[in-house]
């Protein structure tokens, strides 16, 4: 796809996205502060789903100097023009007024340098904050008049005149590359988003309490589904590194790197402090010591922080690594298409204009209209694709969702924070709070009510393309439908309710599993997963998908549906379950009266549909932990007569007798065709 579009010639790109992640409450949201040069808010403030600070820093190409950006002079469409006026150089030349302004940037005695960074705003600032004028005071009288009478001298159309020529010519010499930090909050709600915006062209600092022992118990707080451990450091850490190996697609051996942060170093004696680092760095050590994905892990330097303090001299070496870490990523310095770059600049043009959505049609026509370059059908159909996988845009070409394009990714942040939200961010009272609570106890909502959350005056952006969004969640089984049928017909009812698995905290308290799942009337798989810890969404998303397959079963007046865990009803006679436990899914099929009355093609059917969704799952987010891209993150285990011991399924369809020797029983190959009605 991309050297279909390489074909008109490239351009070196430099970009990179920061995501920084961990355990909430550590000291993210300050640590990407400081970093970005920003003022450290006092308190703690937690982060509501992602937060995006871009157009504050960037790194310069030749001399991998950390470069702050003004605030004060930050300008979203000097971004999308900046390939031309700043970066887009011919080789033969250099403008006096360009080398002028660089000669004035580098004498800038605070450091920051009134460069434009190169790229497109691929991800625009909701609102681009400011630091107080005292200040872009700093910056030098003479650059603050050139940035000016850059702009005012060169109109829009002389601009795109200069980048006609500049694109004919087939040669870029971007001087500084952007830095775009992408902070996660880590409250458990949000960690089944989080999936939707990881990608392999990232570095991901993982952020940690260093004040605190790796296995001291997090007060006050869930663990994850299915999880039957004490919430500690150590528990997040093996979470976010899974995480991120699960969802970040094969491409290049050992990218993404993970990089591990250790804050509030002020709350350790000053004596003690490098005990405590090599106390921190061996725990690490010991914790991924036999980690598939070891080879992603950066240990050393274990950077401990004071994240408050500008002054902290383990500060620059953080930004050292990160440089490092930067230019050394395959992606950095990545071959972009020029052919590409007329779209690319239109569209960009159109995010700092505030817009966020646009029609295929509209995509077609703005592509027709270039006077550079125009791709043809099949080449923008790659385009659209390739700069999805960028994440530049959102783009899936389903029936239900190609005919418009999110153009700024950013929209997908504010629609999941719109109704994925912790109990923090809850309004205090009306309709709105009452629907955060239903779904905090059923994890039910219905169009109406998120509707109803869209009309509120900072989701403005999405209520004009709800029916689309509303759509985009269900592809993405952030939302699922929650089938129901007709007792007496069986025809299917109309569609009320849409479940959302992340919301749902209450856990299983029915007596179904020990009165009706029991080793008399049902059978179990189960899909083992790598690692200790399963990332929430893949169970969540699999649970949508099943609701969306079968009807929720009612046991004891409540209906068998919690975090981790749903009862479904099959027929009159089998129930299904399917329920986290470790690192395993597990899979129940439950006869009525009887497992030896299951009906084996029931059974089969069942068991198919369920690897077919989680192959589809996986697929979604490819896992990084294989080096071959083609090998799923989990593998099927069969459970003993007692549903407890488990055998692979390669030794239980090759193995004529096995003896589980927990149990003491002796299970033959028959055991298991039950499952497998085509091997029999």
């Amino acid at each position: 796809m991309l050297n279909r579009l390489l074909g008109k010639g490239s351009y070196e790109s430099f970009d990179m996205r920061c995501m920084v992640t961990g355990q909430f409450s550590v000291g993210k949201t300050t640590l990407v502060k400081l970093l970005a040069g920003e003022i450290i808010p006092e308190g703690r403030h937690p982060t509501d789903g992602i937060s995006l600070v871009e157009g504050r820093c960037g790194l310069d190409i030749q001399s991998k100097e950390w470069i702050l950006v003004d605030p004060d002079s930050y300008n979203a469409l000097d971004v999308v023009y900046s390939k031309v006026l700043m970066t887009s150089l011919e080789e033969e030349e250099e403008s006096e007024l360009t080398k002028k302004f660089i000669k004035a940037s580098d004498t800038s005695p605070t450091g920051y340098a009134k460069a434009t960074l190169s790229s497109l705003p691929s991800e625009q600032s909701a609102a681009a904050q400011s630091l107080p004028s005292t200040k872009s005071s700093n910056v030098p009288h003479t650059v603050k008049q050139m940035e000016k009478k850059m702009r005012t001298r060169m109109t829009k159309e002389e601009i795109r005149k200069k980048m006609e020529k500049v694109l004919k010519s087939g040669k870029y010499k971007m001087k500084v590359g952007r830095l775009i930090f992408w902070d996660f909050g880590g409250q458990y709600v949000y960690l089944t988003t989080h999936q939707t915006f990881m990608t392999f062209r990232a570095l991901f600092p993982v952020v940690f309490d260093g004040s605190k022992d790796l296995h001291e118990q997090v007060p006050d707080v869930m663990c994850f589904p299915g999880q039957h451990m004490t919430p500690t450091p150590a528990v997040f850490l093996q979470y976010w590194v899974n995480s991120i190996l699960t969802y970040c697609k094969v491409v290049y051996a050992g990218i993404p790197k993970i990089l591990f942060v250790a804050t509030h170093k002020d709350k350790v004696p000053t004596e003690i402090i490098e005990t405590r680092r090599e106390e921190l760095y061996r725990g690490i050590e010991d914790l991924f010591e036999d980690h598939e994905g070891k080879h992603h892990l950066v240990l050393r330097p274990l950077i401990f922080v004071n994240a408050k303090d500008q002054a902290d001299p383990e500060i620059e070496v953080l930004k050292k690594t990160i440089t490092e870490l930067t230019f050394d990523h395959p992606c950095w310095g990545e071959r972009m298409p020029n052919a590409c770059v007329p779209l690319e600049l239109e569209i960009a043009e159109l995010v700092a204009e505030g817009k966020q959505i646009m029609s295929l049609a509209e995509v077609k026509e703005l592509n027709a209209i270039s006077e550079v370059s125009v791709l043809s059908p099949e080449q923008l159909t790659d385009f659209l694709h390739f700069h999805h996988s960028l994440g530049k845009i959102v783009y899936f070409d389903t029936p239900l969702l190609r005919d418009n394009v999110i153009i700024s990714p950013l929209l997908m942040v504010e629609v999941m924070r719109s109704f994925i939200t912790d109990i923090a961010f809850w309004p205090k009272k009306g309709l709105i709070r009452n629907t955060f609570e239903r779904m905090s106890g059923s994890g039910i909502i219905q169009r109406k009510d998120l509707y109803l959350i869209w009309q509120q005056k900072h989701f403005s952006k999405i209520s004009p393309y709800k029916e689309f969004i509303f759509d985009m969640l269900i592809h993405l089984d952030i939302l699922s439908e929650q089938r129901r049928y007709d007792i007496t017909t069986g025809s299917r009812l109309p569609v009320e309710n849409f479940f959302v698995p992340c919301m749902l905290t209450q856990r299983n308290d029915t007596r179904f599993m020990t009165h009706e799942c029991t080793p008399e009337k049902a059978i179990s798989l189960a899909f083992v997963f790598k690692g200790t810890i399963i990332p929430p969404a893949l169970p969540n998303r699999l649970i949508s998908a099943c609701l969306s397959m079968w009807t929720v079963k009612t046991y004891e007046e409540k209906q068998l549906l919690f975090s981790g865990f749903v009862g479904l009803s099959f027929d009159k006679a089998h129930d299904i379950v399917v329920c986290v436990e470790g690192n395993k899914i597990l899979l129940y099929i439950i006869h009525v009266a009887s497992n030896g009355l299951i009906v084996p093609d029931i059974a089969t059917g069942i068991k198919e549909c369920m690897y077919t969704t989680l192959e589809r799952i996986s697929e979604f987010y490819k896992s990084t932990v294989s080096s071959s891209s083609q090998k799923l993150p989990f593998h099927i285990e069969y459970a003993c007569s007692r549903l407890e011991c488990h055998i692979s399924e390669e030794a239980a369809l090759t193995t004529d007798e096995w003896i589980c020797e927990e149990h003491k029983i002796v299970h033959t190959k028959d055991k298991w065709n039950i499952w497998n009605q085509d091997q029999v």
